[in-house]
């Protein structure tokens, strides 16, 4: 119905229109015939009827003398306007038909009509005019010879007898009539028109604008969808997860109900994306997707967070049980094999299962205590679920902080170095000073490194930190040897991720240049782990630094891969054996068999030995039986900052004297 409403207002409006256009027209047709009587009642009034009422309506009659007066009469009336076609004189005969009593026109004309002619146009309601009907009256529009016209006949009637004497017809050309009934319906009509053409217009824009909008609906459903929702399996995306997280955690908070969410990640997916293709891969994500649908309440959100990563949203729980229930549900159901293609396949999936409120109270945190739980449940064997450990999140957020502190920290200031030197176990004397950073927190005073060095790796500061320590200890360096220091390397640590970053050559360059720092003066540590990983990528880097004069120092040795090919291949200098083997070789035979190997085994390639963490005389002299070169740790000297190093400096030029020292192990 609401399709053809608007053409039933139409055809309403053009019926409308049609019907006031008919009325119009007859009025004007009616105005017309009045006008019409109205002279033809003026044109009887002015002729002579008494010498009308001596004419009889014969062919004599044309010899009268009144027949002449009143032919004149009538030939003056008809010339008053170009539209009378005839004026003329009707009688009734006593022969019962209606004659010519006199025309207008002349004698000679072939309209002429001569008095006693039978008028042949004569119809029932003109004979009433002789008879019973004696009103004046229109007939026509009349086609014949002369054309299209209109008569107006007017009768007269003999006040004495009641008779009616003689029809006075006044013939109108119809020319004028028609165009006068067009121009009363041109407007009708028009407006007709103009009402047709502006509803179908409005129409027109209507169902336009209506299409427009469908399509504009269409267009904002498909944006949502895209917005909103994974492309791949039409799961909702972390966007809307994360609003119906937070939905879920306002009104959990003010029922003071549950909820919990779960972290889906299948095990083994990259076996069946390598092994079959990313379209099977694909295949399987939709068949994992119907089937975490199929398992959770309507109420439930299923999400893909991408990749092969799931969440489950369960808004309210009665207690722990339902979300482990739920969990159990999805490791036996994804355990199934699942028919992708031809192929059947099986994945595995674990679980991390975070709470509200015990785990977190906001969505960020929520989803993390769940990410970190799935992470423990992979660790825990796979195809399993796992709870958040309250601990391990209490873990995250003191790395966060403590990330969020080196930030802060960087643009401070807060970081100071302090120097440990390195003493040569042969002659007592100075080999060289390694520099180590220290971190001084406003509020926290001092950070272990142990406890930021880590989060500085992973978070990737390590690289500003690195490039700031290694300016700095070359800076150092230079004061203490313009002021008369000995000249023995400085040694910084450098991260393999500080290598990894383009452009590590060249920040050394600059520091080198700009400190006028002798590149044999410096000497760069890197642990094990860091030099295997730049095997490939970095050797190139290492042999340049090697030839520019940079020594290279094996750190920590013994706790990486400790693997001869690459000692053999690297352009080291020296190797540093780690404190945990020095602290039982005192103690441990196997401990001394194993720091006699690693000095035996670079002796045989050539590099410097220095043990690191050396804490006690007995320590020292185990070290130089076995041939160690160089030695540091809080036996010698602590960490020292650099006025604390400079004011030192002088009492170890002629070597360091044993008895100054602390033994540790007391």
């Amino acid at each position: 119905m609401r399709k053809i409403w608007p053409w039933l207002l139409v055809l309403g409006g053009v019926l409308t229109g049609l019907i006031l256009t008919l009325q119009v027209v007859r009025s004007a047709d009616a105005g017309m015939r009045v006008q019409f009587l109205t002279e033809a009642r003026l044109m009887q009034r002015s002729l002579d009827w008494t010498a009308v009422q001596t004419l009889r309506g014969e062919a004599n009659d044309a010899t009268r003398e009144e027949y002449a007066r009143l032919k004149q009469q009538l030939e003056a009336l008809r010339s008053v306007s170009p539209q009378y076609r005839f004026v003329y004189l009707l009688g009734w005969h006593d022969k019962g038909e209606v004659r010519f009593l006199v025309d207008s026109e002349a004698a000679d004309s072939p309209d002429f009509s001569p008095s006693g002619m039978a008028y042949g146009e004569a119809t029932e309601q003109l004979i009433a005019l002789f008879s019973g009907n004696r009103r004046p009256m229109t007939e026509g529009p009349l086609r014949d010879s002369w054309g299209v016209w209109v008569s107006a006949l007017v009768p007269h009637v003999d006040p004495q007898t009641g008779q009616t004497i003689a029809v006075l017809g006044l013939d109108v050309d119809a020319s004028q009539w028609r165009r006068t009934l067009l121009h009363a319906a041109l407007l009708p009509l028009g407006a007709t028109l103009v009402f047709v053409l502006a509803s179908s217009l409005l129409f027109y824009m209507r169902v336009r604008t209506r299409r427009e909008h469908a399509r504009l609906m269409a267009s904002e459903g498909r944006l949502y969808e895209q917005a909103y929702h994974d492309s791949l399996t039409g799961l909702p995306n972390q966007r809307l997860l994360a609003d119906r997280m937070t939905q879920a955690l306002s009104h959990a908070h003010r029922m003071g109900s549950r909820t919990a969410i779960l972290f889906l990640d299948l095990d083994r997916f990259k076996n069946v994306n390598d092994s079959l293709g990313h379209a099977m891969g694909d295949a399987l994500l939709c068949e994992v997707a119907g089937r975490l649908r199929a398992l959770v309440r309507e109420d439930d959100t299923v999400a893909r967070l991408g990749g092969d990563e799931f969440v489950i949203l369960l808004p309210e729980i009665r207690d722990d049980d339902d979300a482990r229930h739920v969990a159990e549900k999805i490791i036996a159901e994804l355990a199934k094999p699942i028919a992708v293609g031809d192929q059947s396949v099986s994945v595995g999936v674990s679980v991390g299962i975070a709470l509200y409120p015990d785990d977190a109270l906001d969505a960020e945190g929520w989803l993390a205590c769940a990410d970190r739980a799935m992470y423990a449940a992979k660790d825990g064997g796979r195809n399993t679920f796992q709870f958040a450990d309250p601990l391990q999140n209490a873990r995250a957020r003191e790395r966060l902080s403590t990330e969020t502190g080196l930030r802060q920290g960087l643009a401070r200031g807060e970081f100071e170095l302090f120097y440990q030197p390195v003493f040569s176990l042969a002659h007592g004397t100075l080999a060289g000073v390694e520099a180590l950073v220290r971190w001084r927190h406003p509020e926290w005073g001092w950070v272990e490194p142990a406890r930021f060095i880590p989060v500085a790796e992973d978070s990737g500061l390590i690289v500003p930190l690195g490039d700031w320590i290694l300016a700095e200890a070359c800076r150092a360096a230079r004061r203490w040897h313009q002021q008369g220091a000995p000249a023995v390397p400085v040694m910084v640590n450098v991260s393999a991720l500080q290598l990894r970053r383009p452009g590590f050559e060249e920040r050394l360059g600059a520091v080198l240049q700009e400190t006028e720092l002798p590149p044999a003066l410096l000497e760069l540590e890197l642990t094990e782990s860091a030099i295997m990983q730049e095997t490939l990528a970095g050797s190139a880097l290492l042999h340049r630094l090697a030839e520019e004069g940079v020594g290279l120092a094996i750190d920590d040795f013994g706790t990486g891969y400790s693997s001869l090919a690459y000692l053999r291949k690297l352009d080291a200098t020296r190797l540093k054996i780690d404190r945990s083997f020095v602290a039982d070789m005192v103690e441990d035979a196997e401990a001394r068999a194993i720091v006699a190997s690693m000095v035996g085994m670079a002796r045989a390639l050539g590099l410097k030995v220095t043990a690191e963490g050396v804490e006690s005389a007995a320590q020292a002299e185990a070290l130089r039986d076995l041939g160690c070169d160089d030695v540091q740790g809080y036996y010698f000297a602590p960490p020292l900052a650099e006025a604390a190093l400079l004011s030192r400096l002088p009492e170890w030029q002629h070597g360091f004297n044993p008895a100054s020292a602390p033994d540790r192990t007391a």
